[in-house]
Protein backbone atom coordinates (compact mmCIF):
# COMPACT_ATOMS: atom_id res chain seq x y z
CA UNK A 1 0.00 0.00 0.00
CA UNK A 2 1.55 3.53 -1.10
CA UNK A 3 2.41 5.14 2.11
CA UNK A 4 1.36 9.10 2.53
CA UNK A 5 4.36 10.67 1.94
CA UNK A 6 4.58 8.97 -1.90
CA UNK A 7 1.21 8.67 -2.32
CA UNK A 8 1.00 6.66 -5.69
CA UNK A 9 1.70 7.40 -9.13
CA UNK A 10 1.31 10.87 -10.31
CA UNK A 11 -2.53 10.97 -11.15
CA UNK A 12 -3.10 10.54 -7.31
CA UNK A 13 -2.85 13.43 -4.74
CA UNK A 14 -3.17 13.48 -0.72
CA UNK A 15 -3.64 17.28 0.34
CA UNK A 16 -2.68 17.81 3.67
CA UNK A 17 -4.97 20.86 5.48
CA UNK A 18 -6.52 22.29 2.30
CA UNK A 19 -8.34 24.81 2.56
CA UNK A 20 -10.46 25.28 -0.36
CA UNK A 21 -13.53 22.68 1.30
CA UNK A 22 -15.95 22.98 -1.60
CA UNK A 23 -14.51 19.73 -2.96
CA UNK A 24 -14.49 17.88 0.10
CA UNK A 25 -18.19 18.89 1.22
CA UNK A 26 -19.09 17.97 -2.48
CA UNK A 27 -18.07 14.58 -1.76
CA UNK A 28 -19.26 14.45 1.79
CA UNK A 29 -22.81 15.84 0.73
CA UNK A 30 -23.10 13.21 -2.34
CA UNK A 31 -21.95 10.21 0.38
CA UNK A 32 -23.04 10.66 3.45
CA UNK A 33 -27.35 11.56 4.44
CA UNK A 34 -26.20 14.69 6.22
CA UNK A 35 -27.63 18.17 5.11
CA UNK A 36 -24.76 20.09 6.95
CA UNK A 37 -22.16 19.17 4.24
CA UNK A 38 -24.47 20.91 1.68
CA UNK A 39 -21.89 23.99 2.24
CA UNK A 40 -18.02 24.30 2.56
CA UNK A 41 -18.92 26.95 5.34
CA UNK A 42 -19.33 24.17 8.02
CA UNK A 43 -16.00 22.27 7.26
CA UNK A 44 -14.33 25.73 7.47
CA UNK A 45 -16.19 26.52 11.04
CA UNK A 46 -15.45 22.94 12.19
CA UNK A 47 -11.76 22.92 11.10
CA UNK A 48 -10.46 26.47 11.55
CA UNK A 49 -13.02 28.04 14.14
CA UNK A 50 -12.14 25.94 16.72
CA UNK A 51 -10.77 27.45 20.04
CA UNK A 52 -9.07 24.63 21.36
CA UNK A 53 -6.60 24.78 18.17
CA UNK A 54 -7.11 23.99 14.28
CA UNK A 55 -8.34 20.98 13.09
CA UNK A 56 -6.16 17.68 11.28
CA UNK A 57 -7.59 16.84 7.80
CA UNK A 58 -6.54 15.21 5.04
CA UNK A 59 -7.73 14.75 1.52
CA UNK A 60 -7.06 12.84 -1.39
CA UNK A 61 -7.56 13.65 -5.15
CA UNK A 62 -7.53 11.12 -8.00
CA UNK A 63 -7.16 12.49 -11.75
CA UNK A 64 -8.52 16.14 -10.04
CA UNK A 65 -11.73 14.46 -8.29
CA UNK A 66 -11.77 14.15 -4.44
CA UNK A 67 -12.07 10.84 -3.95
CA UNK A 68 -11.54 10.43 0.07
CA UNK A 69 -11.64 12.82 3.30
CA UNK A 70 -10.83 12.48 6.63
CA UNK A 71 -10.77 15.05 9.69
CA UNK A 72 -10.09 15.91 13.07
CA UNK A 73 -10.82 18.44 15.52
CA UNK A 74 -9.16 18.72 18.66
CA UNK A 75 -10.89 18.18 22.15
CA UNK A 76 -9.71 18.57 25.54
CA UNK A 77 -10.55 16.29 28.10
CA UNK A 78 -9.90 15.94 31.79
CA UNK A 79 -9.26 13.84 34.33
CA UNK A 80 -8.09 13.31 38.00
CA UNK A 81 -4.19 14.02 37.04
CA UNK A 82 -5.12 16.86 34.27
CA UNK A 83 -6.04 17.83 31.15
CA UNK A 84 -6.08 15.30 28.20
CA UNK A 85 -5.25 16.76 24.91
CA UNK A 86 -6.91 14.94 22.17
CA UNK A 87 -8.94 14.85 19.12
CA UNK A 88 -12.75 13.96 17.96
CA UNK A 89 -12.88 11.34 14.85
CA UNK A 90 -15.28 12.36 12.24
CA UNK A 91 -16.41 12.49 8.45
CA UNK A 92 -14.42 9.83 7.41
CA UNK A 93 -15.51 9.19 3.51
CA UNK A 94 -14.20 7.84 0.44
CA UNK A 95 -16.28 8.20 -2.56
CA UNK A 96 -18.00 4.98 -3.72
CA UNK A 97 -16.56 4.57 -6.92
CA UNK A 98 -13.20 3.98 -5.47
CA UNK A 99 -13.62 1.62 -2.45
CA UNK A 100 -11.10 -0.83 -1.70
CA UNK A 101 -8.40 0.96 -3.27
CA UNK A 102 -6.75 1.52 0.31
CA UNK A 103 -7.07 5.74 0.80
CA UNK A 104 -9.11 5.31 3.77
CA UNK A 105 -6.45 3.29 6.06
CA UNK A 106 -3.34 5.98 3.87
CA UNK A 107 -5.40 8.87 5.40
CA UNK A 108 -5.85 7.38 9.07
CA UNK A 109 -2.39 6.46 9.05
CA UNK A 110 -1.46 10.20 8.24
CA UNK A 111 -3.60 11.98 10.65
CA UNK A 112 -2.99 9.78 13.71
CA UNK A 113 0.72 10.06 13.38
CA UNK A 114 0.21 13.73 13.01
CA UNK A 115 -1.90 13.67 16.23
CA UNK A 116 0.51 12.13 18.10
CA UNK A 117 3.51 14.75 16.89
CA UNK A 118 1.08 17.26 18.10
CA UNK A 119 1.09 16.11 21.69
CA UNK A 120 -2.61 14.65 21.27
CA UNK A 121 -2.78 11.87 23.44
CA UNK A 122 -5.75 9.88 21.60
CA UNK A 123 -8.70 9.65 19.38
CA UNK A 124 -11.90 8.86 20.52
CA UNK A 125 -14.80 8.17 17.59
CA UNK A 126 -18.09 7.23 17.18
CA UNK A 127 -19.15 4.66 14.81
CA UNK A 128 -22.10 2.57 13.50
CA UNK A 129 -22.29 -1.09 13.45
CA UNK A 130 -21.21 -1.24 9.20
CA UNK A 131 -18.04 0.59 10.27
CA UNK A 132 -17.17 -0.81 13.96
CA UNK A 133 -15.06 -3.87 12.99
CA UNK A 134 -12.89 -2.31 10.68
CA UNK A 135 -12.09 0.50 12.83
CA UNK A 136 -11.09 -1.77 15.58
CA UNK A 137 -9.38 -4.19 13.48
CA UNK A 138 -7.53 -2.41 10.69
CA UNK A 139 -7.08 0.85 12.20
CA UNK A 140 -6.10 -0.15 15.76
CA UNK A 141 -9.58 1.12 18.13
CA UNK A 142 -10.82 0.06 20.52
CA UNK A 143 -14.62 -0.77 21.40
CA UNK A 144 -15.70 1.01 24.65
CA UNK A 145 -19.16 -0.70 24.08
CA UNK A 146 -22.47 1.29 22.42
CA UNK A 147 -24.05 4.17 23.82
CA UNK A 148 -26.94 3.44 25.68
CA UNK A 149 -30.05 5.38 24.49
CA UNK A 150 -33.25 6.48 27.25
CA UNK A 151 -36.68 7.92 26.12
CA UNK A 152 -37.79 10.56 28.83
CA UNK A 153 -41.40 11.16 29.16
CA UNK A 154 -42.20 14.58 30.30
CA UNK A 155 -43.76 14.58 33.70
CA UNK A 156 -43.78 17.98 34.73
CA UNK A 157 -43.49 21.83 34.11
CA UNK A 158 -39.91 22.45 34.23
CA UNK A 159 -40.40 24.43 36.73
CA UNK A 160 -37.72 26.87 38.10
CA UNK A 161 -35.48 26.48 34.80
CA UNK A 162 -35.05 29.10 32.49
CA UNK A 163 -34.93 28.08 28.54
CA UNK A 164 -33.65 30.41 25.81
CA UNK A 165 -33.29 29.78 21.87
CA UNK A 166 -29.30 30.01 21.36
CA UNK A 167 -28.77 32.21 19.00
CA UNK A 168 -25.85 34.68 17.69
CA UNK A 169 -27.17 37.32 20.31
CA UNK A 170 -27.42 35.19 23.30
CA UNK A 171 -23.38 33.50 22.69
CA UNK A 172 -22.09 37.29 22.75
CA UNK A 173 -24.10 38.35 26.10
CA UNK A 174 -23.37 38.78 29.21
CA UNK A 175 -25.98 36.02 30.13
CA UNK A 176 -24.21 33.75 28.27
CA UNK A 177 -21.06 34.49 30.21
CA UNK A 178 -23.22 33.83 33.51
CA UNK A 179 -24.95 30.48 32.15
CA UNK A 180 -21.64 29.33 31.14
CA UNK A 181 -19.52 30.39 34.15
CA UNK A 182 -18.74 27.24 36.29
CA UNK A 183 -19.77 24.58 34.11
CA UNK A 184 -16.17 23.04 33.73
CA UNK A 185 -15.87 23.05 37.76
CA UNK A 186 -16.98 19.90 38.75
CA UNK A 187 -14.23 16.91 39.86
CA UNK A 188 -13.69 14.14 37.11
CA UNK A 189 -12.32 10.50 38.44
CA UNK A 190 -12.36 9.18 34.54
CA UNK A 191 -11.87 11.47 31.15
CA UNK A 192 -14.60 13.94 30.84
CA UNK A 193 -15.11 16.84 27.98
CA UNK A 194 -14.09 20.53 28.81
CA UNK A 195 -17.03 22.82 28.47
CA UNK A 196 -15.18 26.04 28.86
CA UNK A 197 -17.48 29.30 28.14
CA UNK A 198 -15.55 29.73 24.82
CA UNK A 199 -15.51 25.80 23.57
CA UNK A 200 -18.87 25.42 24.28
CA UNK A 201 -19.78 28.53 22.46
CA UNK A 202 -18.14 27.45 19.64
CA UNK A 203 -19.52 24.10 20.21
CA UNK A 204 -23.07 25.85 20.04
CA UNK A 205 -22.41 28.33 17.19
CA UNK A 206 -22.15 25.32 14.31
CA UNK A 207 -23.78 26.25 11.39
CA UNK A 208 -26.39 24.23 9.18
CA UNK A 209 -27.28 22.49 12.18
CA UNK A 210 -30.41 21.99 14.45
CA UNK A 211 -31.69 24.98 16.79
CA UNK A 212 -30.25 24.49 20.26
CA UNK A 213 -31.53 25.38 23.28
CA UNK A 214 -30.11 25.91 27.04
CA UNK A 215 -31.72 25.22 29.73
CA UNK A 216 -30.56 26.82 33.25
CA UNK A 217 -31.72 25.43 36.64
CA UNK A 218 -30.47 25.75 39.87
CA UNK A 219 -28.05 22.79 40.07
CA UNK A 220 -27.60 21.87 36.31
CA UNK A 221 -27.61 23.24 32.72
CA UNK A 222 -28.95 21.40 29.90
CA UNK A 223 -28.16 21.68 25.83
CA UNK A 224 -30.70 20.36 23.72
CA UNK A 225 -32.39 20.21 20.16
CA UNK A 226 -35.26 19.22 18.85
CA UNK A 227 -36.24 15.70 16.12
CA UNK A 228 -38.86 14.31 15.01
CA UNK A 229 -40.69 10.34 15.80
CA UNK A 230 -42.65 10.36 12.87
CA UNK A 231 -45.06 13.42 13.58
CA UNK A 232 -44.19 13.42 17.06
CA UNK A 233 -41.48 16.40 17.95
CA UNK A 234 -38.75 14.72 20.30
CA UNK A 235 -36.31 17.10 22.72
CA UNK A 236 -33.21 15.84 22.15
CA UNK A 237 -30.86 15.99 25.21
CA UNK A 238 -27.30 16.78 24.08
CA UNK A 239 -25.40 17.44 26.90
CA UNK A 240 -26.07 17.90 31.11
CA UNK A 241 -23.57 19.78 33.27
CA UNK A 242 -23.19 20.34 36.67
CA UNK A 243 -22.78 23.88 37.83
CA UNK A 244 -20.52 25.53 39.93
CA UNK A 245 -18.36 22.16 40.53
CA UNK A 246 -21.03 20.43 41.93
CA UNK A 247 -20.96 17.01 41.89
CA UNK A 248 -23.63 14.16 41.58
CA UNK A 249 -25.89 12.40 41.70
CA UNK A 250 -27.46 15.36 40.30
CA UNK A 251 -31.36 14.87 39.30
CA UNK A 252 -32.14 16.06 35.11
CA UNK A 253 -35.85 16.00 35.82
CA UNK A 254 -36.31 19.78 35.98
CA UNK A 255 -33.80 20.53 33.63
CA UNK A 256 -35.70 17.72 30.62
CA UNK A 257 -38.89 18.84 31.46
CA UNK A 258 -38.10 22.58 30.37
CA UNK A 259 -36.45 21.13 26.93
CA UNK A 260 -39.92 19.02 26.36
CA UNK A 261 -41.98 22.39 27.25
CA UNK A 262 -39.36 24.46 24.91
CA UNK A 263 -40.06 22.14 21.95
CA UNK A 264 -43.28 21.27 22.12
CA UNK A 265 -42.51 17.85 22.77
CA UNK A 266 -43.86 14.57 25.06
CA UNK A 267 -40.41 13.24 25.92
CA UNK A 268 -37.11 13.21 25.51
CA UNK A 269 -34.01 11.38 24.00
CA UNK A 270 -30.46 10.44 26.04
CA UNK A 271 -27.90 8.86 24.33
CA UNK A 272 -24.97 8.12 26.55
CA UNK A 273 -24.17 8.65 30.50
CA UNK A 274 -22.82 11.04 32.99
CA UNK A 275 -21.05 10.35 36.14
CA UNK A 276 -23.00 14.07 37.87
CA UNK A 277 -25.99 14.00 36.02
CA UNK A 278 -27.85 10.05 35.61
CA UNK A 279 -30.54 10.03 33.19
CA UNK A 280 -32.94 7.59 33.97
CA UNK A 281 -35.70 6.47 31.46
CA UNK A 282 -37.48 4.07 29.10
CA UNK A 283 -35.29 1.80 26.56
CA UNK A 284 -37.09 1.97 22.94
CA UNK A 285 -37.52 -1.13 20.81
CA UNK A 286 -34.56 -1.83 18.34
CA UNK A 287 -36.76 -1.18 15.70
CA UNK A 288 -37.00 2.16 16.72
CA UNK A 289 -33.81 3.32 17.03
CA UNK A 290 -31.36 4.45 14.69
CA UNK A 291 -28.24 2.29 13.64
CA UNK A 292 -26.26 1.41 17.17
CA UNK A 293 -23.96 3.79 17.94
CA UNK A 294 -20.39 2.81 19.11
CA UNK A 295 -17.81 4.45 21.22
CA UNK A 296 -13.92 3.32 20.01
CA UNK A 297 -10.86 4.96 21.02
CA UNK A 298 -7.53 5.12 19.80
CA UNK A 299 -4.39 5.88 21.93
CA UNK A 300 -1.61 8.02 20.02
CA UNK A 301 0.56 8.36 23.24
CA UNK A 302 1.81 6.06 25.72
CA UNK A 303 0.44 8.51 28.43
CA UNK A 304 -3.21 6.96 27.77
CA UNK A 305 -2.96 3.65 26.32
CA UNK A 306 -5.68 2.01 25.02
CA UNK A 307 -6.19 -0.41 27.65
CA UNK A 308 -6.57 1.91 30.12
CA UNK A 309 -8.76 4.61 28.87
CA UNK A 310 -12.09 5.48 30.48
CA UNK A 311 -14.54 8.02 30.47
CA UNK A 312 -16.92 9.61 33.48
CA UNK A 313 -19.18 11.11 30.81
CA UNK A 314 -20.05 10.99 27.00
CA UNK A 315 -23.23 12.53 25.47
CA UNK A 316 -24.91 13.66 22.09
CA UNK A 317 -22.83 17.17 22.36
CA UNK A 318 -19.72 15.37 22.46
CA UNK A 319 -19.86 14.07 19.06
CA UNK A 320 -21.18 15.49 15.49
CA UNK A 321 -24.47 13.94 15.87
CA UNK A 322 -25.92 17.31 16.23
Amino acid sequence: MPQPEDAGAPHEELLRNDRSFAASAALLDAELPDPRFGAERYLEWLYTGNPLGEGIWVDADEDGERVAHYGLTPMTYRDRTGDRPCVFSLNACTRSTVHRRGWFRTLAMDVYERCGAQGRQGVIGVTNARSTKPVVTVLGFRLLGGLPVAVVPRIGSGGGVESSAVDAALLDSAAWAEIAAGLDAHPAHAWTNRYTASHLRWRLSSPDSKPYAVHVGDEVVAVSTVDHAGPLPMAVVLKLLPREGRRGPLSPRAVIDAACRHHGAPAAVYAGWNAHVPVRGLRPPRRLQPSPLNLVYRSTSAEAPNETFALDTYEFLDMDAY
